[in-house]
């Protein structure tokens, strides 16, 4: 009798066993990864970059006014119905454009934008939108934070105030530079910088050096390009163009004087991968 109920657990328990095994695994959060992923949207001479890690996406830029619906359709398509950051790294139209639709339709745990003051309707469009956002900062001084496992620095330009006076237009020396590290590898997003910044920051106690960079301002050739790619000594490099508007030739030729693999959006996405060790990157993905 003893031995015939042992029997019967025993099956009881095998069932059970067999039944959790085939049950539906849970699903995974919404843009979940399980390697860092960044995309640098298609949409011609503006940025729009998507950063994924761990199921928490960063959004840098919102391209053209006109790139918004766009933006959030293919945000869409991965799954993010809500941004954990959304950097504007300054407020040229072609940076700030979209980030009020992004904004409205998604919102953002963590806002952050540099510490000045921009113009134009889409700067103002989205300066209402982020108003009154508790996570809403301009940045001011050097800063860090994560995305699941990617550590992020982010540098604002020093002493902005002798930028802003010895350049009237001085919006692109004040982006926001980004540094980002997952794993062994690192990343650079340099905005729209030009000669002025980055003697600036080559000037700073500041490690630039990175396996993969976003080109500043959209492929043109500056004086100091030469030396920012000399101290970043990047493997890979993504540039943000259109057909009207493509890469100096200057700067495409210095690309290729120092051996750096050079990617742009011409055709569609750039989709950067990374495991911690490897980068793969792939051009004119949907």
């Amino acid at each position: 009798m003893k031995h015939h109920a042992f029997r019967i657990l025993i099956l009881a328990a095998a069932a059970l066993f067999i039944l959790a095994g085939c049950a539906p695994s849970e699903k995974e959060p919404a843009g979940q990864t399980s390697s860092a992923v960044i995309t640098v949207f298609g949409i011609g001479k503006a940025d729009a970059i998507l950063v994924q890690s761990d199921g928490r996406a960063m959004l840098i830029d919102c391209g053209e006014a006109s790139d918004g619906d766009y933006l959030l359709s293919e945000l869409g398509k991965r799954g993010i119905t809500h941004l954990d950051v959304l950097q504007i790294t300054h407020f040229d139209k072609d940076h700030v454009g979209g980030a009020e639709a992004v904004l409205k339709k998604l919102g953002a745990d963590t806002v952050l934008y540099p510490d000045y003051t921009g113009s134009g309707k889409e700067y103002e469009n989205f300066a209402k939108a982020a108003d009154g956002l508790k996570g809403a900062q301009a940045v001011s001084a050097q800063m860090s934070l994560t995305l699941g496992s990617a550590q992020f620095i982010i540098f604002p330009a020093e002493a902005p105030e002798k930028l802003m006076k010895d350049n009237k237009e001085y919006d692109n020396d004040l982006s926001l530079v980004t540094k980002m590290t997952y794993g062994e590898r690192t990343f650079l997003f340099c905005g729209d910088i030009e000669n002025a910044r980055i003697k600036q920051m080559l000037g700073a106690d500041t490690d630039w050096d990175c396996d993969w960079i976003k080109l500043p301002h959209h492929g043109k050739y500056a004086k100091r390009l030469a030396d920012l790619l000399g101290a970043a000594s990047p493997v890979y490099s993504i540039m943000t163009v259109s057909a009207n508007e493509p890469a100096d030739e200057k700067t495409t030729a210095l690309l290729t004087e120092l051996s750096i693999q050079s990617y742009d959006n011409l055709n569609g996405n750039v989709v950067t991968s990374c495991d911690g060790s490897t980068i793969t990157v792939t051009a004119d993905a949907q």
